[in-house]
């Protein structure tokens, strides 16, 4: 995160190998002092107040910490935009116009739109929208990209699609941008407002700390939510915002035996911020080896 930049979904089709974390980091006294963490376990242990954890292998070896303490899940809130989608009767060979979708697009996304976009094979010369708004995408590829790249319009399509309740991605963008409660829904149907936004981009806060205190203001859940929700996932996402980072982890191994897991944390600086994809590593290793998960429970406990 660079100049201010909202940075928010990290995740790749890579996400759930282990990144080559394993073990439970040590707090050393250097000195008299305690060393720094170098792993995310050291962090996570440097910082409990910070942290909520929930990880299940699903065969009996669990940990919790402050698993039912509400922090800003940044773009893993897909996870429940995910699970509402199952249940509906949504079809995922239906049909979205590329111009319904790009409707909800706000920008301050980070580059998550243009990372969708790249994905569904979609040009965009301006680097902003689709060059032509009148193709037709799958909803389950939508989806996939809003999982994968943490689009923004995408989620908050798919919410008024399936309804999700809560607030949309959007509305938040737009309480940053306006300074005021604004839903996305009136930002969609409204030109007047929409004009309003663009006006106000350029006085969007750009400071670390005006940031940072949007982040922490925005949509957020609970670790537990979190690790229900990624029942079925198979898979990966991790949200990032200025001084949050978030995980949701699901896992299906052959036997049938499913994992899940959640971590939550927040006052990350940007070094730790840029090592999201370890947390995930470590996360889904912690599912799979019981040596790595004891270490959360050592660690957290």
């Amino acid at each position: 995160m660079t100049g201010g930049e909202i940075v928010v979904l990290l995740t790749r089709r890579n996400l759930l190998q282990a990144c080559g974390v394993a073990g439970a980091a040590a707090l050393l006294p250097v000195g008299g002092a305690v060393a720094a963490p170098d792993d995310w376990l050291g962090w996570l242990r440097a910082h409990p107040g910070d942290a909520c954890v929930v990880l299940d292998d699903g065969r009996g070896g669990r940990v919790a910490h402050r698993a039912h303490e509400r922090q800003p899940l940044a773009a893993v809130r897909h996870v429940v935009h995910l699970a509402a989608y199952r249940r509906s009767a949504v079809a995922a060979g239906e049909r979205v116009c590329v111009g319904e979708w790009e409707r909800y697009h706000l920008g301050l996304d980070g580059g998550a739109h243009q990372a969708a976009l790249r994905a569904l094979g979609l040009p965009s010369s301006n680097g902003v929208r689709a060059d032509d708004p009148r193709r037709f995408v799958a909803v389950g590829d939508l989806v996939s990209v809003m999982v994968e790249h943490g689009d923004f319009a995408a989620g908050d399509w798919l919410r008024r699609r399936v309804g999700v309740a809560g607030p949309a991605f959007g509305d938040e963008v737009l309480r940053l941008v306006l300074g005021r409660p604004v839903g996305v829904e009136r930002y969609v149907d409204d030109p007047r407002l929409r004009l309003e936004v663009l006006g106000r981009f350029p006085d969007v806060p750009r400071t670390d700390e005006g940031l940072r205190s949007w982040a922490l203001g925005t949509w957020a859940g609970t670790a537990a939510e979190v690790g229900r929700a990624c029942r079925g996932l198979d898979g990966a996402v991790v949200g990032v915002l200025p001084g949050v980072v978030a995980v949701g982890v699901g896992v299906r191994w052959e036997d049938g035996r499913e994992g899940v897991a959640a971590v939550l944390a927040r006052g990350v600086d940007e070094a730790w911020a840029g090592r999201a994809r370890e947390l995930a590593g470590l996360v889904r290793t912690a599912l799979a080896e019981p040596a790595v998960l004891r270490g959360f429970h050592v660690g957290l406990s």
